[in-house]
């Protein structure tokens, strides 16, 4: 167990930036690989296989996962890291609002498809996790300056990729109403993402007023309309509460709103949610318990 103290992480707090400026003709090979090889598809898929080739969460981006509250998004958030850490990626979930013992109770349940795992699949997924999987052990806020030292020293100590940030909200030092500072978080977030060559997924929430039964876009998200500007991605997830609203019993929905650097990804997919296990999936593709060899 590393105790984050102050001395621990003054070097992370104190950060160099450089800014480089080159001629466009750097940058042919580039390019020109990007043209006649075409551009190789990188980054953690989705657990839907249909958008293997489409969309995936790339290091060095930011996705932003809104919906209103109760719609799964801390759960759905849960399911990407277990799909990193299946691809061999190392996570970093700051979760201020779950503690470490509940996101990976709910974790044991995600993977191994029962409601009660077994304490030797439990045993074996921490075995198989601790070296996959890092937390915040703290609750409440943090602000945005101990929130960058904390990723950068995962990244430095851990060889962390992804990073889930649970939620805006438990971003210390900003209000609801404060647009500019808002603004000025998300970018320095792709900032470090880009810099750091980390995937950060932040979770946000919908306007408060928003009906559970409202479906909602990317101008539903609560705060400043940069949020979903300056992030390469917006993923919504939304529950189905009315059974006119959905076909053959799906029961939320997840809406692919922005995808800056993926041509057509853009769609709305009807999900179902397996209450044993707490994971969305297709009916083409039900859930599949965890193999824990490695």
């Amino acid at each position: 167990m590393t105790e984050l103290s102050l001395d621990l992480l003054e070097p992370y707090l104190k950060v160099e930036e450089e800014r480089s400026i080159l001629s466009a003709n750097e940058f042919t090979k580039e390019v020109l690989d990007y043209y006649l090889g075409g551009e190789r598809i990188t980054g953690v898929k989705l657990p839907f296989p249909h958008m293997a080739d489409r969309f995936r969460l790339r290091v060095g981006e930011v996705t932003l996962l809104g919906g209103i509250n109760g719609s799964g998004k801390s759960l759905f958030a849960g399911q990407l890291l277990l799909c990193a850490m299946m691809e061999g990626k190392k996570c970093f979930s700051v979760s201020l609002e779950m503690s470490p013992k509940y996101q990976l109770a709910r974790m044991w349940r995600q993977a191994s498809l029962d409601v009660t795992p077994t304490l030797d699949y439990g045993l074996a997924f921490n075995s198989w996790a601790s070296t996959r999987l890092w937390f915040l052990d703290k609750e409440g806020t943090i602000d945005m300056t101990h929130l960058h030292a904390c990723m950068r020293y995962a990244v430095d100590n851990y060889g962390v990729e992804y990073i889930l940030i649970d939620s805006l909200m438990t971003i210390s030092g900003i209000r609801h109403d404060d647009y500019t500072a808002q603004k000025e978080l998300v970018c320095q977030l792709a900032d470090i993402a880009r810099d750091l060559e980390v995937h950060i997924i932040l979770i946000a929430h919908a306007r408060k007023g928003m009906s559970m039964k409202e479906k909602i876009d990317k101008w539903s998200i609560r705060g400043a309309g940069e949020l979903t500007d300056r992030v390469d991605n917006v993923l919504l997830l939304g529950r189905y509460y009315r059974k006119e609203d959905y076909e053959a019993g799906a029961d939320g929905y997840l809406s692919i709103a922005k995808a800056r650097h993926f041509d057509g990804a853009e769609e709305e997919i009807d999900l179902y949610l397996d209450m044993a296990s707490m994971n969305y999936y297709l009916p083409s593709d039900p859930p599949k318990r965890m193999e824990l060899d490695g």
